[in-house]
């Protein structure tokens, strides 16, 4: 059955949204050199706008900085403030969890997330960085199946899949992290990470040819 014209439309508007979400609570629960800073969303709410790197100084259209560890406090204790009174706020909870993993304080950010996903069980969002969570704790294993979950609804995301990769990697699951690294280059081939990835599961295979050609393929990638 042909998708109506305006369907189409929709469903890829929800999926650059979904890989939107995906790829910014996996840049957040990744790079543990910046925090968040929580700015009035006009509800009266707090909202956390944090800084990735991009040339310009500025993420989401909110200038960005790395905060001394008095200014991080602070600013976890709003976010407390905000959960207190909002307790099953869901984006909330995901934004103090984004504050908490940029502070290194990986428990206390699955917590939250577990909060989250328990009130909202279909946010893949929210798997997506429970498991990046898992993967910064060292809990391979637990993060397996949020990932694989999110790899099931979204087959489109080369985010997912390249962190189920790497979850599986060190698990020693080989064949599925490479299958996974794969599928994520093929959805991106500028994913210079995923290609060294490849090349890493390849070198493991006593593949070192094959490893050697995407190393030179995720440089080049990287360069571009």
């Amino acid at each position: 059955m042909i998708q109506p014209e305006n369907e189409r439309h929709v469903s890829a508007r929800d999926r650059a949204r979904v890989a939107a979400e995906l790829l910014e609570e996996a840049r957040f629960l990744t790079d543990t050199g910046e925090t968040a800073i929580p700015t009035p969303n006009g509800n009266g709410n707090v909202k956390s706008n944090g800084h990735q790197p991009n040339g310009n100084g500025k993420r989401n259209g909110y200038p960005g900085s790395r905060l001394s560890q008095s200014d991080a406090d602070r600013v976890l204790a709003q976010l407390d403030g905000a959960v207190a009174a909002q307790p099953e706020s869901v984006p909330l909870l995901v934004d103090r969890a984004k504050q908490l993993g940029a502070m290194g304080r990986y428990s206390a950010a699955r917590a939250d997330l577990e909060r989250a996903l328990l009130l909202d069980p279909a946010n893949l969002a929210v798997r997506t960085a429970l498991g990046i969570v898992l993967l910064r704790k060292g809990l391979w294993g637990n993060a397996v199946p949020h990932l694989r979950e999110v790899v099931a609804e979204e087959s489109w995301s080369p985010t997912a899949w390249f962190y189920l990769g790497e979850a599986l990697n060190h698990i020693d699951d080989l064949d599925g992290a490479l299958a996974a690294y794969v599928r994520a280059a093929e959805l991106d081939p500028r994913h210079a990470k995923a290609l060294h990835a490849q090349g890493m599961v390849l070198d493991r295979l006593h593949r070192p040819q094959e490893a050697a050609l995407l190393y030179r393929r995720s440089r080049e990638a990287a360069a571009r």
